[in-house]
């Protein structure tokens, strides 16, 4: 069942992405990308989050790896990781914009809601194989994870879907408010919000490893966040300067 419900957020995921991605096409958001470049793109995007987010999982579990030389491939034990995920979503878009000639800021700044949504159907799913459980709580909405113990925990997964759908949100006005008027500013907004966000959620997860008072999973947060605000400098300073070349 674990695989059907993840296989369903994948789909959902890249069925988001694809819709997105056709509709910047269509308002000539992506400028030299047409839709029959759509087949091309979305491959490379299914090809980057799968091989990145198995990799980024089995990087963070070594010791399974020596035990075990073929653990990559198990994908039906499970095991992704998001920053791997992002890592060969970034290289497949920077791929493509290559080969193209089009700006990686546009491409991402298309993905960044489409991805927001497929993080919180992918949460959702975690949720439903009970997966990622929380830490011990005395709240009434507290969730017993029979395959863990009789403890009420918790429910961390939907706490992190609800976070990505207030990026989903967040981003949208984002846009709407005109914050991110160059290309690339969008997705910089994406990468510093959700950093934070996952800092936030990240103190109800179940976590094994820790540095300092903070968890592993709260410093890489911290780590997104800054590198998010600094890819939003950089963007804007590249935006400024070619502006003023241009009153030149």
């Amino acid at each position: 069942m674990g695989l059907r419900w993840y296989g369903l957020s994948y789909l959902l995921g890249f069925l988001f992405g694809y819709l997105a991605l056709r509709k910047a096409i269509k308002d000539e958001r992506i400028h030299g990308m047409e839709i029959k470049d759509l087949e091309t793109l979305l491959f490379a995007i299914m090809i980057g989050v799968v091989v990145g987010g198995r990799l980024g999982f089995v990087l963070q579990h070594p010791d399974r790896l020596l035990s075990d030389p073929l653990f990559f491939f198990k994908f039906n034990e499970g095991g992704m990781a998001f920053f791997g995920g992002l890592t060969g979503v970034v290289l497949a878009l920077v791929w493509f914009g290559r080969k193209k000639k089009i700006r990686f800021g546009e491409l991402g700044d298309a993905v960044t809601i489409a991805a927001a949504l497929g993080l919180a159907c992918g949460r959702l799913a975690n949720f439903m194989n009970a997966e990622l459980w929380g830490v011990p709580t005395n709240a009434n909405w507290g969730v017993i994870y029979s395959n863990v113990d009789q403890v009420p925990r918790h429910p961390s997964e939907l706490y992190e879907s609800t976070s990505h759908f207030l990026l989903a949100g967040a981003l949208w006005l984002i846009g709407r408010l005109g914050w991110a008027k160059n290309p690339g500013e969008l997705s910089c907004f994406f990468v510093m919000v959700y950093g934070a966000l996952r800092f936030v959620t990240e103190q109800f997860r179940t976590a094994d490893r820790f540095v300092g008072p903070l968890t592993s999973g709260q410093v890489a947060s911290l780590v997104i966040a800054l590198i998010g605000v600094i890819a939003l400098i950089l963007v804007r300073r590249a935006a400024q300067k070619s502006d003023s070349v241009k009153e030149i």
